[in-house]
């Protein structure tokens, strides 16, 4: 395959994630209106629509993430960001790209609630996963092989653990084994704003779902206007945001910490949530059937068969 150029790719598969990378790709087009976007799916639209091209997976991994790898072997660039459907561009992100002359990939880390990563690999705990939410490389023969290799630990870890991990563990062993170098992405690049994370200075692209809302460019904007109210240094933790403000009393400046602004309720997000599967799970089930469900969950015993 010869490669060129600059380009955004995407990875969704079925309807509604090809429906949130759209909301996500125009996003891009807003602030960067010359770079390519491509959608890899097993779905292909009618319509290309904010896609300059749209190139069908044959072959779908069934680890829905891990299909992001493939993605990323078959780019049609020589200079690529790979984005999640659940992301959205709030600024220009050129700079990225410019991290390449002298980075073979950049890449954010991810403190999940929970680190998981096998110990017998011979990955030390201080080389921490990279979020594949928002990926940039170069294509190279050693990204090649990297990428290669963390497909083959795909069906290394399944083999180990018995279930099939996403992508980010694989990836992670297949870079501490590579020697790509490395640029890592601050949050600002990669804001994981419906968990926890700190950010200073502007947030370009925002990464995640709101609890209990729609994923739509309205919500995102709003999120993005709350979280850059202010550009000081700052935390978010279940949807408020806390700014390290610097006051000075006589001449004198000390650290203080201020709630700025609420992005999202969480309680309210899980009870709108649970109410909307309620109702599929009432439409699909029946109402005695949904009934005898619940009431064999709440007395700890095993569902009824269908």
């Amino acid at each position: 395959m010869v490669r060129s150029g600059r380009g955004a790719i995407y990875m969704a598969l079925g309807p509604t994630f090809i429906e949130e990378a759209r909301i996500s790709a125009e996003s891009v087009r807003r602030f960067m209106p010359d770079l390519r976007l491509v959608l890899f799916t097993d779905h292909p639209p009618l319509e290309r629509g904010v896609f300059d091209e749209v190139i069908p997976l044959e072959e779908v991994h069934p680890k829905v993430h891990v299909n992001k790898l493939i993605a990323m072997l078959r780019s049609p660039f020589e200079q690529t960001i790979l984005l999640d459907t659940d992301t959205f561009v709030c600024a220009p992100f050129g700079e990225l790209f410019e991290l390449l002359d002298h980075f073979d990939v950049a890449m954010s880390h991810d403190r999940r609630y929970i680190d998981w990563c096998p110990k017998n690999v011979g990955v030390p705990v201080a080389f921490r996963e990279f979020n594949q939410g928002v990926i940039v490389y170069r294509q190279s023969a050693s990204l090649i092989r990297t990428a290669e290799e963390s497909l083959l630990w795909v069906n290394r870890l399944a083999d180990m653990n018995g279930w099939v991990p996403d992508d980010q563990p694989p990836l992670r062993i297949a870079l501490y084994e590579s020697d790509l170098r490395i640029a890592t992405l601050t949050s600002e690049y990669n804001c994981r704003f419906h968990t926890f994370g700190q950010v200073n200075g502007e947030v370009v692209i925002l990464h995640g779902r709101i609890p209990g809302q729609p994923f739509t460019e309205r919500n995102l904007s709003r999120i993005a206007a709350c979280i850059n109210k202010k550009t000081i240094p700052r935390v978010y933790v279940a949807g408020r945001v806390y700014a390290l403000e610097r006051p000075s009393i006589w001449g004198k400046s000390y650290f203080r910490s201020s709630h700025i602004v609420t992005m999202f309720r969480p309680t309210l997000g899980f009870w709108r949530a649970t109410l909307r599967h309620g109702r599929e799970f009432l439409r699909r089930r029946g109402l005695r059937d949904a009934s005898g469900y619940l009431f064999c969950r709440m007395r700890g015993e095993r569902q009824p068969s269908q």
